[in-house]
């Protein structure tokens, strides 16, 4: 009986982990396809006016070549499998405008766009976890109403704003810290913290007012079920029943929230990358946007678009182990 049942939760596993792999891959192909027919729709004469604005020359063999490598004799969809052929063989094409491979343009970024977001993440949960539960404590003071106020300028606040106003105080009139461009840890770990500063603060202050929202209305909604009431009765502290009994069953709504708000934590270090000259993958995706370089542009969609499930599958992997309700359903 115990074979039996340690096989079956490794079946279960597997067919989680292959849910999860027919996911990511079917997003990734949408994603990629979606850019394709945006691309030729949007442009006049499609992605070929792009590589030939004067038109190719009928009679020239690099021409021709072009013609061949990109399948611009071909059909939006059968360019987009070909594309995905090629990316499944690690080959993401070559840059229209660099010249260069996509990837030597993409890897030496990668650091830089993937650590400002995640420690933007783990410092917006930082932040707008203890900010939840204060709302929530002090719901029926007049410094729950300040906090509240707090929260709501978050969120109200514009992600191109924020950086503006940090870039004002901080750097030009108390000169404490940077206004912009970038050091790598390896170079010098004190000036790489100072130039990280104020990116990761433009971003927590754009995000922690939804995340600590969640976290008050989910803790007020758990402060309201019979058995935290039970334990206030009997003669508990506040605070160890916000943390011990509280916290755990709010964090679900926590979870999701910052499962949702992965995206607009990727749209806003885009703009931060550009504010602060911050030579990351935000910048690189700008300007592809506007040189209308295809590879890079579907390249970097893919990377936005694996980050993105990613993360939401860890979110999900995460709720399932606080709830084992949610592996139920």
């Amino acid at each position: 009986m115990p074979k039996l049942i340690r096989a079956g939760s490794i079946l279960n596993v597997a067919k989680e982990i292959a849910r999860y792999v027919l996911r990511l891959a079917g997003t990734i192909a949408g994603a990629s396809l979606a850019v394709f027919l945006l691309i030729d729709l949007s442009i006049p004469g499609g992605f070929r006016a792009v590589v030939f604005p004067s038109g190719p020359r009928p009679d020239s063999e690099r021409d021709q070549a072009i013609v061949d490598i990109f399948h611009l004799d071909q059909n939006v969809i059968h360019r987009w499998f070909s594309w995905m052929l090629d990316v499944l063989q690690g080959d993401f094409g070559f840059s229209l405008r660099a010249g260069t491979p996509v990837w030597e343009l993409i890897q030496p970024r990668l650091p830089i766009s993937g650590e400002l977001m995640l420690v933007g993440v783990f410092a917006t949960i930082l932040v707008g976890v203890p900010m939840g539960l204060l709302a929530a404590a002090w719901s029926r003071r007049p410094a729950g109403q300040i906090v509240d106020a707090a929260l709501g300028f978050s969120q109200s606040v514009p992600v191109f704003v924020t950086p503006l106003f940090l870039i004002w105080f901080f750097a030009l009139e108390l000169r404490w810290l940077p206004a912009a461009s970038w050091v790598r840890p390896t170079n010098s770990p004190t000036d790489h913290l100072r130039h990280l500063a104020l990116p990761v603060a433009a971003l927590v202050l754009a995000e922690f007012g939804a995340v600590a929202r969640i976290v008050r209305a989910d803790v007020l909604r758990v402060l309201e079920e019979d058995y935290i009431v039970s334990a206030v009765s009997k003669g508990l502290s506040s605070r160890f029943v916000l943390f011990r009994h509280a916290l755990r069953p709010a964090s679900l709504g926590l979870l999701n929230i910052v499962g949702l708000n992965i995206g607009s934590m990727l749209s806003g270090a885009v703009v931060v990358e550009l504010i602060f000259g911050i030579g990351g993958l935000g910048q690189l995706f700008f300007e592809s946007t506007i040189n209308r370089d295809l590879n890079l542009i579907l390249a970097l969609t893919t990377y936005l678009v694996v980050v993105f499930v990613t993360l939401n599958t860890m979110v999900d992997i995460l709720m399932r182990a606080l709830d084992p309700r949610i592996s139920k359903a």
